[in-house]
């Protein structure tokens, strides 16, 4: 559950994707969408259990799980359902998901449907046949279909629950599986391994058996650990880099009632403040240059954090780096390769070839000579263009952000990149945080933002604020991507493994 939940929440609520997979308009002649049944007299109960999701100590949602095996077609049948809502600033964030599958009784999938709201209403139909995964994707305004790799064996989405629940671990024992994950549809490799008994807070009395979780795949790794009692059950499961942690409560109702009390008292979990990080230290608004340590226990920073145009990394350890930030270019002698072919690619979510888009970027940057200003005229049209600046959508796609004109950092990064390649300047997201005064205090804040590639070099650009406003002395770069593939989880996930214990010191 560690491996599958808090992969869900980092691609379905922290950056909120849309599933989408491009593909013939056609629905496959051959292929049988799944239409699961919950209902059935002749059915054997095999989970029925209920989560609060909690970050930082924060109630935010619940999960709901069921898994039935019915005997007569052979089949184990269930549900899983997440309800989450964050504030981010005066717009609430609700987040709806409900998986539907089916699998043989050793737990492999046979097919599975994913309803969502991000991006709209959406739904993925996923039916495994051989090595092939046949998938269709529904929303308000089209149907799409794909056909993906698929590995033989894999499991469902609550793999790792039922395995438990089937063959309880013992101490000192090991065991590898993989299982889907749905929103991406992408498979991870699932290592658990069994520590020994402990009786924790939250449950008095009973002694746990401790099992640590590696979840590994579409290069991402990520570790949790889980507590299950003496029938196999999972009662807590924490994933400490991102601050994440899954309480089991005996009653559904209490479970929904919990959520709806803490909905209800007003209590505001504002996303930006949970996620942000004070800078300890002096640390002086108005300086060009910044000398940041950085440190975190639980996620290994060597390599997290590249050099930049604007970024120097003076210390590379695992527990600790230090980064020289500056306002000005310092690393001109930076070899950076010219830029694939990807970097000018349209997307779906950096659609570069929509016509209108393309009239725009053309009508803007027609009468210029030189790249740089028309990156510059690029730049300043979608800043004032987005003239709604909140976050009112998850992450919205070049095309939503040019007809709405509204969004937060990540739909003005969608629309830079686009327009930028429909005028034909190799572009990428840029994700990381950037240094924001509170009063008398600095916070970090996750943030995205574009490199465009000038004059052989990769340079920075906010959208979110006027042209040559940026101080690139407050901006922390993480990572990067063209953002071609919307799933690609490296850069999704990028960062938020910081979540749970990153420190940052101004010296």
């Amino acid at each position: 559950m560690v491996g599958q939940l808090s992969l869900r929440f980092s691609a379905f609520v922290i950056l909120a994707v849309l599933v989408f997979l491009p593909g013939c308009s056609d629905k496959p002649k051959k292929t049988q969408w799944p239409e699961v049944n919950l209902e059935g007299s002749r059915d054997k109960v095999l989970l029925k259990s209920n989560y609060l999701i909690k970050v930082k100590d924060h109630t935010v949602g619940y999960v709901l799980m069921d898994a039935k095996h019915d005997i007569k077609a052979d089949e184990v049948y269930g549900i899983w359902f997440m309800m989450m809502q964050f504030n981010r600033g005066d717009d609430v964030m609700p987040t709806l998901m409900d998986v539907h599958f089916v699998e043989s009784p050793a737990g492999v999938l046979k097919n599975m449907s994913v309803d969502s709201n991000e991006g709209g209403t959406t739904a993925t139909f996923a039916v495994v046949a051989d090595d092939t995964l046949q998938v269709r994707v529904e929303n308000a305004e089209e149907v799409s279909n794909a056909k993906l790799p698929w590995q033989s064996g894999t499991l469902g989405p609550l793999g790792i629950e039922l395995s438990l629940l089937k063959n309880i671990m013992k101490p000192g024992e090991t065991r590898t599986l993989s299982n889907v994950e749905p929103t991406s549809l992408a498979v991870y490799k699932q290592t658990l391994i069994a520590s020994d008994y402990e009786e924790i807070e939250a449950f008095p009395g009973q002694r746990l058996l401790k099992i640590r979780v590696v979840s590994e795949g579409q290069g991402v790794s990520m570790e949790g650990n889980l507590w299950i009692n003496s029938e196999g059950l999972m009662m807590r499961a924490t994933y400490p880099q991102m601050a994440m942690e899954f309480v089991y409560v005996e009653k559904r109702t209490e479970v929904t009632a919990a959520h709806l009390k803490v909905k209800d008292s007003g209590e505001k979990v504002d996303f930006n403040e949970v996620t942000s990080v004070e800078i300890d230290g002096i640390y002086n608004q108005e300086a060009t240059r910044q000398i940041l340590t950085l440190h975190s226990t639980l996620t290994d920073l060597r390599d997290m954090f590249p050099n930049t145009l604007y970024q120097s990394v003076r210390k590379n350890g695992k527990d600790e780096v230090v980064l020289e930030i500056s306002n000005d270019a310092v690393n001109l002698d930076l070899d950076d390769e010219a830029p694939a072919e990807e970097y000018l690619d349209s997307g779906p979510l950096i659609e570069s070839d929509y016509a209108p888009l393309q009239a725009k970027a053309e009508e803007l940057t027609k009468e210029l000579e030189s790249d740089t200003e028309k990156l510059k005229a690029i730049q300043n049209f979608v800043y004032e263009h987005m003239d709604e600046k909140n976050y009112s959508k998850a992450m919205a796609s070049a095309v939503d952000a040019f007809e709405s004109g509204e969004g937060d950092c990540t739909e003005h990064a969608c629309l830079l990149a686009a327009m930028a390649r429909s005028a034909g300047l190799p572009s990428r997201l840029v994700s990381g945080l950037v240094a924001v005064p509170d009063g008398a205090l600095t916070r970090c804040y996750f943030h995205m933002w574009n490199e465009v590639y000038l004059d052989g070099r990769w340079v920075s650009v906010d959208t979110t604020r006027p042209t040559a406003k940026e101080k690139w002395s407050r901006y922390i770069k993480i990572a990067d991507s063209s953002l071609t593939n919307e799933n690609d989880q490296p850069f999704l996930l990028s960062g938020l493994v910081l979540l749970g214990d990153l420190s940052v010191f101004c010296q």
